[in-house]
């Protein structure tokens, strides 16, 4: 998806190509973006380490600029920002060979690097592998009370090492089962065993179906009260999956039925807004199969975006 041909107007600045993370660790920083490319585990063939690069790329499409209807909805009464001007944004590069073990446990001490100077770290998968460290990383010494929301149409909850295991995995390494919610499981995506193994471990799943009825926002708030009971930081696993495969055909598990693209960027939203979530995973998209116009990838930067602008709304309160 090439982004060579993109207009220059200087009226309408782009977004992305944010700097560096800076070398000096007293220099403030409000989201540091990192790339997590994980893929040599996935159950599905995929080149999802080729994503981040993609997702950069995709976020100059987009301008910072972000507006929304008053609270009377009356014609110019709206709220307005700009993230370039409203936060610091710092992009700490790709992380190497994240699918080892050596590669794993490096990852996850530099994104725990990123989470004490970040209000909120942003990592580009990558398939779902990239959950352990990122979870990990974000939860730091605070494991035994942090919490995990997952937006995703699977458990994840395999045995083994592999994208379709790191709730599992998490588990395993201390996180606490009653702090885990799983928001879009879906029908014809898992299995009665799975499904078994979250209930008996007395993970909260809230079903796809349910999100037809449920306003999103109370759906979010729910969840970020079972993931923070203990007070402990939140992580947050979008996997790109969820979504309906008309919008996230670069997903090799999306499939007919899932939720819309708006939906996704809605949460993505609200939970950045919580100052309990300090960090949010961007997964299981693989920008080598997307369609040419690239609306998965354009989807996952948004998602980058969307997050952004949630933590500028934490930071307004």
């Amino acid at each position: 998806m090439s982004t060579a041909a993109l207009a220059h107007d200087p009226a309408w600045p782009r977004t992305g190509g944010w700097p560096p993370l800076p070398a000096d660790a007293r220099a403030p920083v409000d989201l540091a973006l990192v790339g997590v490319p994980t893929f040599a585990t996935s159950l599905s063939p995929t080149r999802a380490h080729e994503t981040p690069a993609a997702i950069r790329a995709a976020l100059q499409r987009y301008s910072s600029h972000v507006a929304w209807p008053g609270s009377d909805h009356a014609r110019g009464a709206e709220r307005e920002l700009v993230l370039d001007e409203a936060l610091t944004i710092a992009d700490a590069g790709d992380l190497a060979e994240p699918d080892s073990a050596h590669g794993e446990r490096a990852a996850t001490a530099r994104i725990a690097e990123l989470a004490a100077r970040a209000r909120l770290v942003v990592a580009l998968g990558g398939d779902n592998a990239l959950t352990v460290p990122a979870a990990l990383g974000v939860a730091g010494n605070r494991l035994a009370d942090a919490g995990l929301i997952t937006v995703d149409a699977h458990h994840d909850l395999r045995d083994g090492r592999s994208n379709g295991s790191p709730v599992r995995r998490l588990i395993e390494a201390g996180l606490h089962p009653h702090r885990i919610v799983q928001i879009g499981i879906a029908d014809f995506a898992n299995s009665r065993v799975y499904r078994e193994r979250a209930r008996s471990l007395g993970i909260t799943v809230i079903h796809r179906d349910e999100l037809h009825d449920r306003r999103l926002a109370d759906v979010a708030a729910e969840a970020l009260e079972i993931a923070g009971a203990a007070g402990g930081p939140i992580h947050v696993d979008l996997d790109v999956d969820v979504c309906d495969r008309s919008v996230a055909p670069g997903c090799p598990a999306s499939i007919p039925g899932g939720i819309q693209a708006h939906e996704l960027r809605q949460m993505a939203r609200l939970f950045a807004a919580d100052p309990r979530v300090r960090g949010i995973d961007i997964a299981e998209v693989d920008a080598t199969a997307d369609t040419p116009d690239g609306r998965t990838v354009r989807l996952a930067a948004l998602l980058v975006l969307e997050a952004a602008t949630g933590l500028a709304l934490r930071l307004q309160k």
